[in-house]
């Protein structure tokens, strides 16, 4: 893995969108501070995560208000920045991964192809693989529940991915709901980190919703920073923080 990679945990506030850029911004410059070169952060980092979020009213064109603001933080800090938002095209919500450039600004988008349980009531899927080209190599960009599908990764790696960036919410419901047959933990998740890096020999880096509860859900961070080995390079807890491989 070229480069240093950087996740930047932490719990999103529902709906607020100034208070979470405040805090990406706080991360973002943390990260780069300590040497980060790619820095990703959370799913929905800039509404935070509920199914019962107003999706219609919260998302913004992309490009648009966000995306230029994390390209005004990629700029100012000479990092990479990945994460996502909800992009509204035309009568269509996705949820949206922005790809941001120091040199360029934003440069790529990604749209969710394997959304999870009532994900699916609000949002569109999309239906390509991105991977962007950097001064630290080829990076494929996926987003949370992708990583459960071997062959959306590996098509990933086949279209060039050196390193794997996946931006995620993973998270538990109560009270129970059909799919919370799923028991999701932050074991299983590192599990399916290490098996997606193992598999196809490439670096993996994954960055949660920092442990937190909004509504019935609840996120559970461990973040973390794969090599194309399998082996766990760097991790955070439930916390909100920063490392930096």
């Amino acid at each position: 893995m070229g480069g240093k990679f950087a996740v930047a945990q932490w719990h999103s506030f529902l709906g607020d969108v100034d208070a979470n850029l405040d805090r990406a911004a706080i991360l973002i410059a943390a990260a780069a501070d300590q040497g980060a070169d790619v820095v990703v952060v959370p799913e929905l980092f800039s509404t935070g995560y509920s199914f019962s979020l107003n999706v219609e009213e919260m998302a913004q064109p992309v490009p648009g208000p966000t995306s230029d603001c994390i390209a005004g933080l990629a700029s100012k800090h000479n990092v990479y920045i990945f994460g996502t938002i909800l992009e509204r095209d035309g009568d269509q919500v996705h949820n949206c991964g922005l790809f941001c450039s120091p040199d360029e600004g934003f440069v790529a988008k990604y749209r969710k192809v394997h959304l999870f349980g009532d994900e699916k009531n609000s949002c569109a899927p999309g239906n390509e693989v991105v991977v962007v080209e950097t001064r630290v190599g080829k990076l494929g960009l996926s987003i949370c529940y992708d990583l459960c599908f071997p062959e959306f990764i590996r098509g990933t790696v086949l279209a060039g991915a050196e390193v794997v960036l996946n931006s995620t919410n993973w998270l538990t419901v109560g009270p129970p709901q059909d799919w919370d047959e799923w028991q999701w933990d932050w074991r299983k998740t590192r599990a399916l980190a290490v098996a997606r890096a193992l598999e196809n020999t490439v670096g993996l880096v994954m960055c949660c919703q920092g442990a937190g509860l909004c509504e019935n859900i609840y996120s559970f961070g461990h973040s973390c920073v794969v090599s194309p080995s399998g082996r766990v390079l760097a991790e955070l807890g439930e916390a909100e923080g920063v490392n930096v491989l």
